[in-house]
This record gives C-alpha cells, sequence and structure tokens, in this order.
C-alpha cells in the first residue's frame, strides 16, 4: 500500500491519538535509530545462522554448534508492529538459540503502516506453518515446533497460536511471551502505574493508528489476545514481565487468563528489568541473568512437552 495513511493520517479515526503521527521521513529514522542501536550488540560465538525466503518473508536459522536434535523455537522480534527486522534481533535470537541449546527460527514479517493488521500475523502464520511442514529439513521435529517473542513479537505469537486454534490446527510446543501486548485498549493499571517517557498510552495510541485500518479492530482477539472469547486447550505459556514497564499487566494479566482456562501457564516478573531489556548488552548482569533464565525454561519446556 502508499504510505497515505502517514502522509495524510485521519486523526478522526481514533480521536485518542494526541501525539503527532511520524511521517516517512520520521518512520525512518525510528527504524534506523533501533538498527543503529542494536547493531553493536554483543554476539555469543557457536551458534551458526542459515537465511530462507518464503514467498517473500525473510527467515534466519539460528543453530548453536552443540545443540539437541528435535526442538525448535520460531521466534518474532518486537518493535511495536511498525519497525524491526532479522539483523535488530540477530544478537537477541543467537543469544536464545545458545542459551535454549536448540534452534531458533527468525521471522522477518511486513510492517505497519506499510502494511497493516493483519498483514504482519499472517506473515507469521505463514511461516510457523512453514517450520511445522518443513522441519525434518531443518533438523527439527514437526512435533517439537514451539512459538515466541517480545513485546509486540509476544502479542502476534499469542494470536498465531489463537488462530491455530480457532482452525483446529496443532498447537505449538509452548508459547514464549515476553512482556507482551496483549490488549491494546491500554486499560490495565500498570499502564498509569510505570512511568516511562517512550512508552507512554498517548504512544500507545500512535501505534494503534498506524497498526490497524479501523479501531474497533483494538478488540480482534488476534490484536488483543486477552479478550479472546475463550483461551482453552492452548499450548502451555512462558511468560516473562518486565517489573519497570507499563504492559507488565499485559502480560500478568494474559497468564491468568491461560491459568483459568486451565492452560499450563509459568508467569515471572523480572525484577529491575524494564521493557526491551532483551536489546540490552549482555554484559549487564541483569541481562545475562535475564538469559539465562529464559534458556532453562526454554530447556525445561522442551523436555516437559516432548523433549
Amino acid at each position: 500500500m502508499s504510505n497515505d495513511r502517514v502522509l495524510e493520517p485521519d486523526l478522526k479515526q481514533d480521536s485518542s491519538v494526541t501525539t503527532p503521527l511520524p511521517g516517512p521521513k520520521g518512520l525512518e529514522q525510528i527504524r534506523e535509530s533501533l538498527r543503529a542501536l542494536t547493531k553493536a550488540l554483543p554476539q555469543p560465538e557457536d551458534v551458526s545462522r542459515q537465511d530462507f525466503n518464503v514467498d517473500d518473508i525473510r527467515l534466519r536459522l539460528y543453530k548453536p554448534n552443540v545443540s539437541v536434535a528435535g526442538p525448535l523455537l520460531v521466534f518474532l522480534h518486537g518493535g511495536g508492529w511498525i519497525q524491526g527486522d532479522l539483523d535488530t534481533h540477530d544478537a537477541v535470537c543467537a543469544w536464545l538459540a545458545f542459551s535454549a541449546g536448540y534452534p531458533v527460527l527468525a521471522v522477518e514479517y511486513r510492517l505497519a503502516p506499510e502494511h497493516p493488521f493483519p498483514a504482519g500475523l499472517d506473515d507469521c502464520d505463514k511461516a510457523f506453518s512453514w517450520a511445522v511442514a518443513n522441519a525434518r529439513t531443518l533438523g527439527c521435529d514437526p512435533a517439537r515446533i514451539a512459538i515466541g517473542g517480545e513485546s509486540a513479537g509476544g502479542n502476534l505469537a499469542a494470536a498465531v497460536t489463537l488462530r491455530r486454534a480457532s482452525r483446529s490446527e496443532s498447537q505449538p510446543l509452548f508459547q514464549l511471551l515476553i512482556h507482551p501486548a496483549t490488549d491494546l485498549r491500554g486499560v490495565a493499571p500498570s499502564w498509569r502505574e510505570v512511568q516511562v517517557a517512550e512508552i507512554t498510552l498517548d504512544a500507545l495510541s500512535v501505534l494503534r493508528h498506524l497498526y490497524l485500518t479501523k479501531p474497533e479492530e483494538i478488540e480482534n482477539p488476534y490484536v488483543s489476545p486477552y479478550l479472546a472469547s475463550s483461551h482453552a486447550a492452548l499450548a502451555p505459556a512462558i511468560i516473562l514481565t518486565a517489573e519497570c514497564d507499563p504492559l507488565r499487566d499485559d502480560g500478568e494479566f494474559y497468564a491468568l487468563a491461560l491459568a483459568k482456562a486451565g492452560v499450563e501457564t509459568t508467569v515471572q516478573r523480572l525484577l529491575g528489568l524494564s521493557h526491551g531489556f532483551m536489546i540490552r548488552p549482555i554484559t549487564e548482569p541483569a541481562i545475562a541473568a535475564s538469559y539465562n533464565l529464559t534458556g532453562q525454561l526454554l530447556q525445561r519446556y522442551a523436555r516437559l512437552n516432548g523433549y
């Protein structure tokens, strides 16, 4: 689609928008800032990479040199649905593979506003199905394919899981949701209790405007997974939230909804951490500890659910 939605936004579509929307140059600056921020992140040794292109969806497979056969984690990057790619989250996926001890498949899905909902979700859905169908070629077990993501990627991972349930398709081995956005209404208490300059209700309104084409899509369960009519029979979930994060309750409330529906759920709040901690240097002790914990949980859930 064209960039008309960025150049001439109709603010009447969403009366909650009070922050100016970025034009094409501003949007590219936002994207370039993330690329610059993540370019020099430390990388683990002994993790190989292999790129694929599936129907114009770029994928990258990360394999630790010492890995177990079987599990695979399909990982969806964050970035508010408007930024991020394989390169911005290269270190993140490499460290996940290194920490888990098995492969990670990263997905570069289409971004808003050029490609609004459900384009990115469609790409993630297709990529996960491709991973299942081609698991043996990747050296993995098709029955042991998990899905995960951070922030907007956590939102998309939860949505793919719900979509597959609606189609009566096999569930992921488990879902890893790292400080996910699960309710785009922005009504959870932590949105007001935690004050972070870059993550505000105004910022959420801007992202909604860029990601969605109609305000009523906010209540679509594939946009706000917390609002799904049923969370029963979904894949087991690992949900990690950050203490200093306005989205903290999004993840924790979703964990409660899953548990109430009978879904095996592990939820842990990471004290002292803020939103986006995965793209901070692993040389920081708290970040290293978060990756160690995530790796342990990934190993544990691979064992409990088939490995």
